[in-house]
């Protein structure tokens, strides 16, 4: 009984991901007109007025800026934001 339960089990879901006609990922015709208007450009993934920092996350473009100076143990990078 449970031998013919599994079977049963396998073949309908093997009929039920073949039956269907599946289109995921369309394609597009290419050269489209609006292909341009559709872009939206940020900056860096962060979008506008930011930028990424030293690890990586996020920063406001505000003021000041970055210069290096000599420490005991080597030269440092100062931010200033």
């Amino acid at each position: 009984m449970r031998k013919k339960l599994c079977l049963a089990l396998v073949v309908s879901a093997a009929v039920a991901l073949t039956a269907f006609d599946v289109q995921a990922f369309p394609i597009a015709p290419l050269g489209s007109p609006d292909d341009a208007s559709q872009v939206i450009q940020v900056r860096q993934g962060c979008g506008l007025g930011r930028h990424r920092g030293p690890w990586g996350g996020c920063r406001w473009n505000a003021g000041g800026g970055c210069w290096w100076h000599p420490t005991p143990w080597g030269p440092r990078r100062t931010c200033r934001w």
